[in-house]
Order: structure tokens, then sequence, then C-alpha cells
């Protein structure tokens, strides 16, 4: 039999069923959100409620550092440290005092020890001590002695402070018997030289010292194995994070910093502004200026850099200042080379056109340069890259665990070849150790051997622990060539790097920021492509005396923009008494130069006897990294010693150390010793420094150190977790608002499920949609 059907003539595109179940969706979809909303509404009101019924109880909401506690409803403080720096700077003298506050907020006597960086050329050579209104002087002892007495006084009760130095650029502050919730304040005071290149004044103050991987003795080293960076010292928790110089915040910023500057540049300025951290400028009368921290206080965890620039009219071409300490006269000198050589205009005639060049880029792609700073570096490089001239030669050297070379030895700069390096360079990432010595080792061939001047640019952070093994590999391999430093990042070891470029005749260039990059490259390659001004002498009038020591000896090359600077000792005169001129010489490249300095009249600067004792121990010092052997070890420490006791500054062999006379601590009380951590550099990655780390740490051991301390119920939950330390209060939601609200949206699918289900058996109950669609 057969049936005829008349056809499905829908009156709209879209038929019933559709709009039917779009709706019924729609409902659902809107139920289920109405729903959610009135669960997180209801739990939000039952939180607040909870905080209010704990402030009408009388509960506090304490912030700060907190960890695990043995004793239910409590948790454990930790021990916090602030800094306050002041800075007066006086023409190019500027004298530092750093105020550190130790503050002990647990029931037991407490030694903090603090690792911090001071400029590598700072002469330390003040310490004060300062509990309640008492305030006691620290002297200058060899490192030994001073250990002993610092020691002995914390043993018997006293309190104390030790400032020793462990690198040019890193202090160590200790402070033995700090009482049960008291504050012991350490000032430490410093002075360093103001740096002036290409027409512009700077000043940098380190916050922190970066982490610093410490390669395996050569003796027992293998292949390099692609560790990232390796702990110096054993520790009972195999898990905490720390080097060579102890541990690591990795989680938290700690150590809030403040700073003042007063500026008296003597000279109207064109402009002045702080480069990395937002400042407020005060202009008082005259020439002075006061900078300050537009927050107040920020995280120690990159450096702070300061420049300003004279008005045209007022750019120096020489500067001398003085000061009388006993007998003597010191003299800090800086003068700019003078435009005119051999009687005539640098800047008329022909000037000579390039010269061949053998430019070598060696690149740190350890863990530390992970993220900006190695995008800072390729940036660098790459713009390098675009200034090589056909007739030079290039490679490029990248290393962290291990070292790689673009080419085998240097190429012709041809358009293919400086292609392939510009997509070499972009591909590079981080990651691993700082294994720099076999990348040197590579690049330091002695020189071109052909009469091309050799070159060598590094960029780097410099976070090794092997500065000094590094240097005598320089002294010994550099041959002919020429080594350029560029620091990269928010906290690079600039020791390291101003060091190395020194032992390798050629300048250091920081880069703490991509919009830096072109800039600092220019400057670079100014220098790169202008001969260095060499066989610079001084030459001094009889009114200076027979007996003038001046360093650094002897003076170095220049390259384009740089001054000549130096500190002098005029023994037996006064400076008051000083008259007639200096003269400076030196060869350029279109021949001898000169300048005469008056030396009469000069204004006193403080500090300055300071400077040149710095300047004399860095050229003492210099003897350990000589080529050749043969060096008298003891000699170099008996004569550094000498020195560092006479000027009171604190160096290797010698530390600050102040003692109250005052015994504080009963003796059947135990002294616990505790590092205070110091914060990973702004932009570090702890992952790719440290490694991932194994597990979660260690409970904290509150019996002998951290100060139990009620906490209310919210505040718990988030310390329940062994040993995590957090900064409270956080604002994050507490575990019984997260389970109610996971069970709604539990509860909400289960329902859509069955709902789905259903509809399903209904289509297919009643043979589907009309057409032979089926919805649901």
């Amino acid at each position: 039999m057969r049936h005829e059907m008349l056809p499905y003539r829908p009156s709209s595109l879209i038929p019933p069923q559709m709009v039917k179940a779009c709706l019924q969706a729609v409902l659902i979809i809107g139920g289920a959100l109405v729903m959610t909303a009135l669960v997180m509404a209801l739990s939000l009101a039952a939180g607040r409620l909870s905080s209010a019924q704990g402030a009408e109880a009388g509960e506090t909401m304490p912030s700060g550092l907190f960890f695990r506690s043995a004793q239910q409803g409590s948790g454990l403080e930790a021990p916090t440290l602030s800094s306050d720096v002041s800075m007066a700077v006086n023409g190019m003298v500027n004298r530092v005092t750093v105020r550190q506050v130790f503050h002990n907020p647990t029931n037991r006597w407490m030694e903090g020890i603090y690792v911090f960086p001071l400029p590598e050329r700072s002469a330390v050579n003040r310490l004060t001590l300062t509990i309640g209104e008492r305030r006691v002087a620290g002297k200058i002892m060899e490192k030994v002695e001073a250990e002993r007495a610092y020691k002995a006084a914390a043993e018997n009760g006293q309190r104390a402070s030790l400032v020793s130095g462990e690198r040019p650029n890193v202090f160590v502050t200790s402070v033995a018997n700090i009482g049960p919730g008291e504050k012991i304040t350490v000032e430490i005071g410093y002075q360093d030289a103001v740096a002036y290149e290409n027409g512009l004044f700077s000043l940098r103050f380190p916050m922190v010292v970066a982490p610093r991987y410490s390669p395996a003795p050569p003796a027992v080293a293998e292949a390099p194995s692609n560790q990232p960076l390796q702990p110096a010292v054993d520790r009972d928790n195999p898990n905490e994070t720390r080097d060579l110089f102890g541990p690591v915040a990795t989680t938290e910023k700690l150590n809030p910093l403040s700073l003042t500057i007063r500026l008296d540049a003597g000279m109207d300025l064109r402009s002045l502004r702080s480069l990395y951290h937002p400042v407020v400028i005060e202009t008082a009368d005259g020439t002075l200026q006061k900078i300050t921290l537009r927050d107040g206080s920020v995280p120690a965890d990159r450096d702070f850099v300061l420049e300003w620039a004279p008005v045209a009219s007022a750019v120096p071409q020489a500067a001398v200042f003085g000061e009388q300490v006993g007998d003597d006269s010191h003299l800090l000198v800086m003068m700019v080379p003078p435009t005119k050589a051999g009687g005539r205009d640098i800047a008329e005639g022909p000037q000579p056109g390039p010269f061949p060049r053998e430019l070598v880029f060696i690149i740190d792609t350890s863990g530390s340069m992970f993220g900006e700073s190695l995008d800072q570096a390729k940036t660098a490089v790459i713009t390098a890259l675009k200034r090589l001239n056909p007739e030079d030669r290039f490679n490029v050297i990248q290393f962290n665990s291990e070292t790689h070379a673009l080419y085998r030895r240097p190429v012709a700069a041809s358009v293919g070849n400086v292609a392939q390096a510009f997509h070499y360079v972009s591909a590079l990432e981080a990651d691993g150790g700082t294994e720099m010595a076999p990348a040197l080792d590579l690049a330091l061939t002695g020189g071109a051997g052909d009469g091309t001047i050799s070159q060598i640019v590094f960029l780097t952070d410099g976070a090794v622990s092997n500065e000094a093994e590094l240097f005598r590999l320089l002294a010994e391999r550099l041959g002919e060539s020429r080594l350029f430093t560029i620091g990269i990042g928010s906290a690079p070891n600039s020791y390291f790097m101003r060091k190395s470029a020194e032992l390798g005749r050629g300048s250091f260039t920081h880069i703490g920021d991509l919009t830096e990059v072109t800039a600092r490259m220019e400057a670079l390659f100014a220098k790169l492509e202008n001969p260095a001004l060499t066989d610079i002498r001084v030459g001094w009038p009889n009114a200076a005396g027979k007996r003038v020591e001046a360093y650094p000896t002897p003076l170095p090359d220049l390259y384009k923009g740089e001054p000549v600077t130096f500190s002098a000792r005029l023994a037996g005169i006064r400076l008051d008494e000083l008259n007639g001129q200096m003269l400076i010489t030196g060869t350029g490249n279109e021949g001898p130069w000169q300048q005469r300095l008056d030396l009469s009249g000069l204004k006193p600067a403080a500090g300055t006897a300071s400077l040149w004792a710095r300047a004399k121990l860095v050229d003492i010092e210099d003897q350990l990294y000589q080529s050749g052997g043969g060096i008298d070890r003891a000699a170099v420490r008996a004569e550094a010693l000498a020195l560092a006791l006479e000027h009171d500054m604190v160096t290797r062999y010698t530390s600050l150390v102040a003692i109250d006379d005052e015994i504080a601590r009963p003796q059947d009380e135990p002294l616990q010793s505790e590092e205070i951590e110091r914060n990973l550099p702004a932009g570090w990655d702890a992952g790719k420094v440290f490694g991932e780390q194994p597990g979660e740490t260690e409970p904290a051991t509150e019996g002998p150190l951290l100060r139990q301390q009620a906490l209310p119920a919210p505040l718990l939950q988030a310390i329940e977790a062994d040993g995590e330390a957090v900064l409270l209060p956080q604002g994050a939601t507490p575990a019984e608002r997260m389970l109610i609200v996971g069970l709604a949206y539990l509860l909400l699918g289960l329902g859509l499920l069955a709902l789905i289900r259903y509809r399903s058996r209904r289509a297919t109950l009643s043979g589907g949609a009309p057409g032979g669609v089926q919805f649901v």
C-alpha cells in the first residue's frame, strides 16, 4: 500500500523544535549561572561575617613572613631587616652612609647575618653600632683578629657587630645578641668617586648580591653537566635555595630599602634622572638637589643609577679635588683629553678610514640570563652585527654549561655570514650553568696575527664565584687582543665586569634595560672604531714635592668619551701651599697632545684621601693577576694589610668590629644564629637559576628561633602546608569557600547531565524530530 506524505514546509527558516531546544538550553545555562552567583555571594557573606566576629573578639590580622608551627593555632615569625641609604655628593666625591636595622621579632636572643653589595671601588671605613641611645664606634682590625674579638663578645653576651669584605663589592654584616623584640642599627660609611663619561655624570648603588654560579674545581671537574647554579655550601636543609653567599628568597620580596641623595654638582644641570627607580627631585638653594625614592622604600632587588648632565656652557674639561690628612695632600683629578693634537683641531683635515677588525662576541646564555637579560644581550649583538664593515671578520660564541661557536674561526662579515649570525643569535635560549672559562679560552687567541685589530665583546651578568681564576686566564691569554665587557641585567657583578675590562685593556658598559641598548651600543662602537689614546703621563710642578704617589700606575689607555682620572698623594705638602701647574700628555690618533691644570686654590673635598687609598689597594692587588708567575702573595698581603690598617679600610685582609661593653644576654640563654635571605634580582627566574626544587622545604624549627603568634583561623589555613612560607595577609579565598563553590559546580553539572540524558531518551522514544533531524 502506498502512503503519500505531504512535504514538511516550515513557516520559517528555523524549525520550531530547534527554537524550543535553544530556549531550553538558554534557561538551563542561565539558571546555572544564577545559582553559582548565589552560592558565591552566600560564601562571601559568610567569610565577612567570620572576619567581623574575629575583629569583635579582639583578633588582629598580622602581616609579615610566617612559617608553620607545631603548636595548633599559631604561626612562626621570621626576622627582618630594612636599610636606609644617605648620600652626599660634592662634585665628584660621594660620601655614603648605609643604615641597616635588624629586628628580632622572636622570644630568643639572636645573631643576624646579612650579605649585601657596595660599589666595587668604594672605600668602607666607618662602622657605628646603635642600641637605643648608645652608639659604639667600630675599629679596624686584621680580619682574623676581628672575627676572634667578635666571637668572644658574642659568647660573652655583649652586643657586637662585624663588617667583613668577601669581594671588593660583596660585604657581610653580622650582629650578635639582638634581644627579644629588639632593634639594633648598624651604620656603615664609605666613599666613592662619581663617574664621568661622554658628558654625563653618574653614580650607581647596588642593592642585591646576585646568586653566583660556582664551577667545580678543575682537579675534579669532568664534562660540564647541564646543571644550573651550583650551591657552594652544604646545609642541613638540602631544599633551601642558596649559593656561595647564603640563602636567597625566591617567592617574596624582602629587605625594603629607602634612599636619599643630596647632590651638589657645583654647576647648572641640563638633566637629572634616575634610570630604574621613580624618584622625587627637590631643588634647594643654588645647585643643591635632593633626590628621594617616590615610593618611600623599594625591595632591594636591582641597582639604583642616577645620571646628571651639565648645561653646555658648564661641561667640565678638568676638575681637581683635594683633601689634607696629616702632613699630606691628596688629590682626585679628572681631565677630558683636549680636542687638539699636534697643534691643530682633530676634527679638521682628513680623518682615517675604517680599519679592519676581528670582532668576537661572547654571549652568556646561562639560566640567570633568562628573560629580559638575554633579550638585552641579543638585541645588543644584533645591533653590533649591523655595524660591521665588509673588511671585518667576526664570530659569535655562546656559553652556559657548554660552549658553542657559530664558526670554527672568525669569518668575513659578508652579507650571507652576517644574516646567518642574525638567525643564530635570535634563536638563543637561556638555560644551564655559567661555565665562562671555556668560552674565554676559545676567544682568547692572543690576537689576529696579521695586523688586524682583535676586539672581544663579552656580554654577561657576571654571576660567577671564580673571578680570580678568570682574571688570571685573561692576563695569561689576552695577548694583543682587547676585551670590552657589557654588564647585562638588573644586578650585574660590576666588580668582575670592570676588572675584566681593565685587564683586557678595554672598557666596561652596562645595559640595564632594553631601551638603553641602542644608545649604549652606539657609545661602545664609538670606542671600538676609534684607536685608544695611549702613553698617558703626568708631570708635576716643584711645589708638589719629590714624593708623589699616583694611581693607577701606569695610567690606562683611553677611548672616545673617557676622561683621564687618577688619585695622588703628595707627601709632606700642605694643600693650602700647593701651587703651579700639572702637565698631562699622551698620544692620540693624530699625534701627541697635552693639557695643563692649575693646582693653586683647590677646593677641599672630604673623602679624597680614602679614594686614593682605595686606588692604591687596587694597584697592589692587581699584582695577583699578573702573568709570568713568580707572584709573592705574602708580600702582596703584607703591603695591602698595612695600607688598610693605616686608612681604616675594610678589605679581604681587614674587618671593622664594634663591641658594646655592657653584657646584655644572660648566660643561661642560648644565642641562635640566623642568615637573613637576600632577594633574587629583578627579572630573574628562580627555576632557571636554581633548577626545579625536588620538593617542599622542611618545616621551620620553632624552639630556638621563631616566636609563636596566635593567628586568626583564615590565616592559619594559609600556613598549614609544612614549611611553606607565605606573606600574610594574601587575600586568598579560604578553603571552606572553595569547597562550597566546588560542590555547587559539581551538583549543577550532575543536574545538567541528567537533564540531557532524559531529553535524549524522550527524543529517541518519539522517533526523532521531523525531517530526520534529532535535537538534544
